[in-house]
């Protein structure tokens, strides 16, 4: 995936997040994120809100028992103290909301409160509901029954009275609370799915953000190891055979504009990557410091702007320059290909060269780009080191990445590489790239 198409899915994805929290704040007032949003809000919680819940029935049923003092099994001041404790159970009606329901039923049969019934039901949809449709359906059934009149014949005779208690004794009692209830727990089970979705869309979010942010310091890196290390390969190669010719003034001056070409070449291809990653794919060099300094660093010369074997010869003779036994030979028909093809098989020369100075300095070198009909071959094959003073390390540091990110390059590129060792030693890098002609207009 692109960087441009992962960014845009991650703006997708932090909008989408983004609107379903807050239409969920708005509509249900999740505990979790209206607290985030809008501090902590009393009556939200469960707790309270089952207090507020329990207090009103207590109050209404003891109200109704103030009222008629003899509506009960017991003595008046008997039947006020189980009215007030008939509202109790309804503290419990989120965990045990069958046990609720069933003391509800006994406070009803008993005439003690007929308030906390219809409360009891709407706990039995709102918190059973969810969970087990089954177990809510079988108390429905079990309302429906006690509310006829099995041992009343008087009842059955007068069709009204028998409609008119059905009506109110189960419809409005219990059947209009429990599908209430059924409703509101749906719906925040809704609500909670989309809430743990927003949530784990914004982890993905997060989880894409740094996959993203970890493959661009990893493109820039790799910018940087191609851009930096094989000028200052070089310049580190002339600054060390400066001591052995020091006492030639003409030798030295050479090394020397050698050292300041390598390194002005390295700022500029450094100035327009930097450039680049400011001002976007279309941006050119930034910061030139003049004109004549830019003529000297040849930008004409950066890797996509020509055909591939012109910069390849540049830098062959760059290396030569430095004491490397380069040859470079040349087969088929050179011809323009596309940028990105052009850019690879010049990184892979350049980082076959670099590896050379540093892991086999002095090695004969061998370079070969083969243009085919439908491919373009690029093998940079050197001999064994030549022999090295005991005791002495390896003139340039290593990092071991180089390889890597070459084939990183070249496979992105629609190429394929290959690294190893010959059969007489030393080393061979050998790239297969498209050969697809670069696009014109």
């Amino acid at each position: 995936m692109s960087t441009s198409s992962r960014s845009e899915r991650v703006r997708y994805v932090a909008r989408s997040v983004r609107g379903i929290r807050s239409w969920v704040v708005v509509s249900e007032g999740h505990p979790v994120t209206a607290r985030k949003r809008s501090g902590w809000q009393p009556l939200r919680s469960p707790v309270v809100a089952d207090v507020v819940v329990t207090v009103a029935v207590l109050a209404l049923s003891v109200w109704n028992s103030v009222k008629n003092p003899y509506l009960g099994p017991a003595a008046p001041w008997a039947n006020l103290l189980l009215a007030g404790v008939s509202a109790v159970p309804l503290l419990l009606r989120r965990r045990v909301p069958e046990a609720v329901l069933a003391l509800a039923f006994v406070a009803e049969a008993l005439h003690i409160s007929i308030f906390a019934l219809p409360c009891a039901y709407y706990a039995e949809g709102a918190y059973r509901g969810p969970h087990s449709r089954r177990t809510v359906w079988v108390t429905a059934g079990a309302g429906l029954l006690y509310v006829i009149p099995w041992g009343n014949a008087d009842v059955w005779s007068h069709p009204r009275t028998l409609l008119g208690g059905f009506l109110v004794n189960f419809v409005l009692a219990m059947l209009v609370p429990l599908l209430l209830g059924l409703y509101m727990g749906e719906r925040r089970a809704v609500l909670a799915g989309l809430v743990e979705r927003a949530e784990r869309a914004e982890r993905e979010q997060r989880l894409l953000a740094e996959a993203a942010r970890a493959e661009e310091r990893q493109r820039i890196a790799g910018e940087m190891h191609d851009v930096v290390s094989h000028q200052v390969s070089l310049i580190v190669v002339h600054a060390n055979a400066l001591a052995a010719v020091a006492h030639d003034p003409k030798v030295t001056a050479e090394a020397a504009e050698i050292i300041q070409t390598a390194g002005r070449q390295a700022l500029t291809e450094l100035r327009e990557m930097l450039g680049l990653l400011r001002g976007g794919e279309g941006a050119g060099p930034v910061d030139a410091e003049s004109p004549a300094e830019a003529a000297e660093a040849e930008p004409e010369a950066r890797p996509g702007a020509g055909v591939a074997v012109d910069r390849i010869a540049a830098l062959a003779d760059s290396s030569r320059a430095a004491g490397l036994p380069v040859s470079l030979r040349t087969e088929g028909e050179p011809r323009p290909l596309a940028e990105p093809v052009e850019r690879a098989a010049y990184r892979v020369v350049q980082e076959a060269l670099t590896n050379v100075h540093k892991h086999a300095p002095g090695a004969t070198t061998d370079i070969r780009v083969v243009y085919e009909p439908r491919t373009l071959r690029v093998s940079v094959t050197n001999g064994p080191a030549e022999e090295v003073p005991d005791g002495s390390g390896p003139l340039l540091p290593s990092g071991g990445h180089g390889l890597i990110g070459l084939g990183e390059r070249v496979r992105l590129a629609g190429g394929d590489i290959e690294t190893g060792a010959p059969a007489d030693g030393g080393f061979r890098v050998l790239a297969t790239l498209p050969a697809s002609p670069r696009a014109t207009g």
